[in-house]
């Protein structure tokens, strides 16, 4: 895939592979996908440009434990004064430090962070260790199988070599940060007068027989507008990659654009290569496309989508064509195993040339063989919501949540039978539906492959009996653009009942739920849980699963953008 373009969460515009800028009157930005509440706060909160004020603080601090205070006011809370009695003004804040820990209970174990660099947190000890280069959305990192560290699916786009060429290489990391690096495959990379890559790649992983190995999909220019399209197998144990099979291109020919621009110019836009590995590791989906505009707004789409069969040791079978994904939205992210034998997806709607249509929604399944199953439109969807999907695998059941109109739905997965229920934002607890959503313990899973962060606003407990979800005043317009934070809500699976509030800390983007029994909370930088600007850099906060205290604080994790938590 794209680099941080096209999964759940962390989405940006496909990119604009030729032709020329966007012309006067917006026509260009009109076209492109809307992008949903979250996605806007998350890509607000990657372009601030943060200032470094003041001391980094390396004893335990002094704080007010009141602002980690978890259950959520009825009333509109109060300033607490500082220590000569003035009150800060709305716009003032001071840099988080680097570890706030209030008195309790300590957090055990370590866990690793995509910060642009992979970062190493023992959340005992508070300390944190930088390893190597891995960017979320482009380097695929899980656990090692079996032992105290991870390993990542790196990719180098010449950032230690200097050379015009995507390298791929398997690296191993130690419990300390150290990386063992071995190199499998360097895939050439020019750098193109629209100056757009040349070279995009996708991986997916699977854990079969005590091993964990995978796809890696490349879509390489293949001269003009097409990109060709190929994937290899990769063993993960063994640091091994397979030969490389070839798909074919996308691109190529596609539906003529139905009008032309008096120049005759063209836009493009690339969006792939996408890969989806089925819980049995057993079948995988390809796809990509190629969309043309041109002056007049005539839009052409070129969409190509495979079935990869792959045997025990992941090595591929004879490729055929997927018929049931060509039927999927235009751009669309959310796209995962919701049951073993299901790939649903949960998108907004396209109309004429693969437009995305504002408000509404739909969900539709594909089988193992790649023929359709079923599809709705979501038309309660209020316009303008954005829907974050959620997969229990388990039980086959797609949640949907909305954080800004505070809404979760659940679907089955093979009947696409659903349920719906809202909250009020001042509410501390708030009633359900009746229990559904299967006995088996919750096997949760987002939409997305292994490259990109597994955090969303929407995330499952590891007893498979909660839900915890990030709210967003959406009726609020602070200065800085982005909707307050209105904290974690936590919801019982079964009902879809509200039975817990915890109030932010920071302007928190995603959850992660830890083992241990913790929540992360990703904090974005620059952006205080009120929405307004702060000389804050991007933030880890560790709940307890059970009542929502803090248990610890990192608030020195870089300024790119928010962390993003491993947790597979």
């Amino acid at each position: 895939m794209t680099e941080r373009r096209g999964d759940q969460g962390f989405s940006v515009p496909p990119q604009r592979i030729g032709g020329r800028p966007g012309r006067p009157g917006g026509s260009a930005g009109s076209r492109r996908r809307r992008l949903g509440l979250a996605v806007v706060v998350v890509a607000a909160g990657a372009i601030v440009a943060i200032s470094w004020l003041g001391p980094r603080l390396t004893a335990r601090p002094n704080f007010d434990v009141s602002f980690f205070a978890t259950p959520t006011p009825d009333a509109p809370p109060t300033r607490t004064p500082t220590p000569d009695g003035t009150v800060l003004a709305d716009n003032v804040a001071t840099p988080l430090p680097d570890i706030t820990r209030p008195d309790g209970p300590v957090p055990t174990g370590r866990i690793a962070v995509q910060t642009g660099d992979l970062r190493i947190i023992d959340l005992a000890s508070g300390t944190v260790v930088t390893g190597p280069r891995a960017l979320a959305g482009r380097d695929a990192v899980v656990r090692s199988p079996g032992g105290d560290g991870w390993t990542c699916v790196c990719f180098d786009d010449g950032e230690t070599t200097g050379e015009p060429a995507r390298i791929l290489r398997i690296v191993t990391i130690d419990a300390s940060g150290q990386a063992d690096a071995k190199e499998l495959a360097r895939y050439p990379r020019p750098v193109s007068e629209s100056s757009q890559s040349d070279v995009a790649t996708d991986v997916d992983l699977a854990a079969v027989a005590g091993r964990t190995h995978g796809l890696v999909a490349v879509a390489s220019r293949d001269g003009g507008d097409s990109y060709r399209f190929s994937i290899a197998s990769i063993d993960l144990e063994g640091r091994t990659l397979g030969r490389a099979v070839d798909l074919g291109s996308v691109g190529t020919s596609p539906t003529p654009v139905p009008s032309s621009s008096p120049d005759g110019s063209l836009e493009l836009y690339f969006d792939g290569p996408h890969i989806r590995i089925s819980p049995d590791g057993r079948v995988a989906f390809v796809w990509g496309m190629i969309q043309r505009v041109d002056g007049n707004g005539g839009i052409a789409n070129d969409v190509r989508a495979w079935r990869v069969p792959l045997a025990a040791d992941g090595s591929i079978g004879s490729v055929t064509v997927a018929p049931g994904l060509l039927q999927m939205p235009r751009f669309c992210s959310g796209v995962g195993f919701a049951a073993p034998d299901v790939l649903a997806w949960v998108c907004q709607q396209a109309g004429d040339g693969g437009v995305v249509s504002d408000g509404l929604w739909q969900i539709g399944t594909v089988g193992l063989d790649g023929e359709a199953i079923a599809g709705i439109a979501l038309t309660s969807v209020t316009t303008n919501a954005f829907l974050e999907p959620l997969f229990d695998r388990a039980n086959g059941q797609i949640y949907t949540w909305d954080p800004g109109f505070l809404s979760i739905s659940r679907y089955d997965a093979h009947t696409l039978a659903g349920t719906t229920t809202s909250f009020d934002a001042v509410l501390q607890t708030a009633l359900g539906v009746p229990a559904g959503g299967g006995t088996a313990v919750a096997d949760w899973r987002h939409p997305i492959s292994a490259l990109s962060g597994s955090s969303g606003t929407i995330t499952g407990s590891l007893d498979g009996e909660r839900l915890y979800a990030l709210g967003f005043n959406r009726d609020a317009a602070p200065d800085s653009g982005t909707q307050p934070s209105l904290g974690v809500f936590v919801i019982d699976r079964r009902t879809l009942a509200l039975v817990g509030r915890w109030a932010p800390a920071a302007s928190y983007i995603t959850l992660t739920a830890l083992a241990g029994g913790y929540v992360a909370a990703s904090g974005l930088p620059g952006i205080k849980e009120d929405g307004h600007f702060a000389p804050w850099e991007a933030s880890l906060t560790i709940h307890n699963a059970a009542d929502g205290r803090i248990l610890v604080r990192f608030g020195q994790l870089g300024s790119d953008g928010p962390v993003s938590v491993v947790d597979r």
